[in-house]
């Protein structure tokens, strides 16, 4: 069951813990500068705190003459075009990153289920503006098109908070997920007791085994018995079950070995997909729990977890799986509510900056929502994030006061539809061009 939190944050307390983000990461800017040394030392207009500041609050609908205007009031502060372009260039995009990382950290009053995080791990392409000389993020085109350009965002999501716990940006020459998300195990910037929830993409023997050394929870969706996956071997039912299974890798080829497939996976001679099998030894035993539930009259889907059947029993895999389409809905409301599909530069630092800063805005935004209690009928009806956004961010900018805010955002409300499914269309959508901002 999911346990809220017994008590709530103010706007004006969450506004503060950014704040309070940003004055740490530019307390320490010079680990985040191209020249320590020298970046930001001299008294400029454009001060780091301005700076970040400036990229958190920019529209991606305006022009940058335009976000200049509407951030600096009056004339005698306002810089030139030429001169934030200059400063963002000495900026590395993880400024921003540490920022998020520490505004959510600070963050102390978060749902669990089951006094666990779930964390769900996914990721999505994020076209951007057309430049063929980025060779990292341009895409040639096939037969008469031109290409275009993209990021791939791989992100960590927490399903009960709405908040990203992290993300990282790869470009599409070294885009995998899976190796993705080893590295932010690797790295751990997210709480001890979470349970992270993938998709089919991520059904990996390295990653199962990372998992389990470091003793991290993990529910991954894998192939159904009757395909090519990592069950195909088992000769198992054609039936619900929840079992007990152990694959035992190997570099070894013998009859043992070549006898029985369900129980032996053969790994090839310094295999670089996997880790764990050191050279001086010939087995590594790989312990998985195997949930297999129905979800249509003739369609199952199977789950690997190393979740214990007394913390989560066979009735709450399901629910705990189902809970992983947050993060779907998440990234449509990252890229058209919040406007993480539009930037204002070409260039790949400049856009690593925005996206880090769209999802500072997304989980500000969720978190004033998730403490905002809902007057009446919070069991049907909660806060419409689209429009809440436009209020948040007037916020942000001191455009309106607290009891205006929550005011503002109570009024509009959307029903809750617990169990809605459709059917999930996909439209590519090209990275709006500049030159068509208006000013």
């Amino acid at each position: 069951m999911t346990t809220n939190p017994n008590y709530y944050y103010a706007p004006s307390t969450i506004k503060n813990l950014l704040l309070t983000s940003i004055d740490s990461v530019v307390s320490n800017i010079n680990c985040y500068t191209k020249s320590p040394d020298v970046d930001f030392t001299r008294v400029r207009k454009i001060t780091a705190d301005t700076l970040i500041k400036f990229i958190l609050l920019m529209s991606t609908d305006k022009s940058m003459n335009s976000n200049l205007c509407d951030y600096f009031t009056l004339a005698d502060d306002l810089p030139s075009q030429s001169a934030m372009c200059q400063r963002r260039n000495l900026l590395f995009p993880d400024a921003l990153r540490r920022v998020m990382r520490l505004f959510t950290d600070n963050m102390s009053n978060l749902k669990t289920f089951n006094g666990y995080y779930l964390l769900a791990c996914d990721g999505s392409d994020i076209n951007i503006p057309y430049n063929p000389d980025d060779i990292e993020t341009f895409h040639p085109g096939k037969d008469d098109s031109r290409g275009y350009n993209q990021l791939h965002l791989n992100a960590l999501y927490d399903v009960c908070n709405h908040i990203y716990q992290d993300i990282q940006i790869d470009t599409h020459t070294k885009k995998n997920e899976t190796y993705a998300l080893e590295d932010v195990i690797k790295m751990h910037n997210y709480p001890d007791n979470s349970v992270i929830i993938c998709d089919r993409g991520y059904e990996k023997y390295n990653l199962f085994a990372l998992c389990i050394e470091r003793n991290q929870k993990f529910l991954i969706r894998v192939k159904d018995v009757n395909s090519n996956g990592i069950l195909s071997t088992m000769n198992l039912e054609d039936t619900e079950f929840d079992i007990d299974i152990t694959k035992t890798l190997t570099r070894l080829q013998t009859n043992e070995v070549k006898a029985h497939p369900e129980k032996y996976v053969r790994l090839m001679t310094n295999c670089p997909d996997f880790e764990y099998l050191k050279i001086e030894d010939d087995y590594y035993d790989l312990p998985l729990r195997i949930v297999r539930f129905k979800i249509t009259e003739d369609t199952y889907e199977c789950l690997a977890t190393n979740l214990s059947r007394e913390e989560f029993p066979f009735e709450v895999m399901k629910e705990l799986y189902h809970k992983r389409w947050n993060i779907e809905e998440s990234f449509k409301t990252l890229k058209y509510a919040i406007g993480a599909d539009s930037f204002n530069s070409k260039k790949q630092n400049f856009i690593r900056q925005e996206i880090y800063a769209k999802v500072i805005l997304y989980n500000f935004s969720s978190f004033i929502i998730n403490n905002t209690v809902i007057d009446q009928q919070a069991d049907k009806y909660k806060i419409n994030f689209h429009v809440a956004i436009t209020n948040i961010r007037s916020y942000l900018k001191n455009e309106i006061d607290e009891t205006n805010l929550i005011a503002k955002i109570k009024k509009f409300l959307t029903l809750i539809r617990p169990g809605r499914t459709y059917e999930r269309r996909l439209k590519p959508k090209h990275a709006t061009p500049l030159a068509y901002k208006h000013s």
